[in-house]
């Protein structure tokens, strides 16, 4: 799967002027149901679900502007649909709202927009950072200690190139969503090239640590 989306972005590239500087946002879906049980895409996890064990899109944003005016539409094939359901579980109602927002403004068509979200969604969930979450869920982890993990998976530099998202339920703090600081051509760069060329967060609020949840 993931060779075959490399090979889809290569092709689109060529076509598209693609916004080089975003954000990517990914959630941990364990946290975010634990603070919004009732919402649709959590009343309907199964077991098998990807969403139990790894992070899923929340979305790809560039930084500069929302809301652009894009000649492209809405559009994803029925092939394509399906993949995004895996990789974003709220996908029948947030995928438009993510492309209204954010995707009109990246650059490119709605396909080349979320096939690149769910590479580099991919690749985080390959890194070692996912292990060290699934080996300490439902444990309290600080933030600076997910800084260090986080540094050694993609290197002591990039410890501060991401924004730590966490929400309150009953005094517990879940750590809900992660966000990190991007720099180049998303398409073309690997996540690990695209952190190495950002700056770190600066002047965003951050979660000083709270706890990822089991499913």
């Amino acid at each position: 799967m993931k060779k075959f989306l490399s090979i889809l972005l290569l092709f689109s590239s060529l076509l598209f002027g693609v916004s080089t500087e975003n954000i990517l946002a990914l959630s941990w879906e364990n946290s975010f149901c634990k603070v919004n049980p009732r919402d649709k895409a959590c009343r309907m996890r199964k077991p098998t679900d990807y969403s139990l064990t790894h992070f899923v899109l929340h979305g790809l944003w560039p930084k500069k502007k929302n809301f652009c005016h894009s000649k492209y539409k809405f559009h994803i094939s029925p092939m394509l649909w399906k993949v995004l359901k895996k990789y974003m579980p709220a996908a029948d109602y947030l995928a438009k709202h993510e492309w209204r927002k954010h995707g009109t403004c990246f650059g490119t068509d709605a396909e080349t927009y979320f096939l690149t979200a769910i590479k580099l969604t991919q690749e985080f969930n390959e890194s070692p950072f996912l292990r060290f979450v699934r080996m300490h869920m439902d444990e309290y982890v600080s933030l600076a200690r997910i800084r260090f993990v986080f540094g050694g998976a993609f290197g002591e530099k990039n410890k501060r190139k991401f924004q730590l998202v966490c929400k309150r339920k009953n005094g517990v703090v879940y750590i809900t969503e992660i966000r990190l600081n991007l720099k180049g051509d998303p398409t073309k760069k690997d996540l690990q090239e695209l952190l190495d060329n950002a700056e770190p967060m600066i002047g965003v609020k951050q979660c000083q640590g709270g706890i990822f949840a089991s499913p």
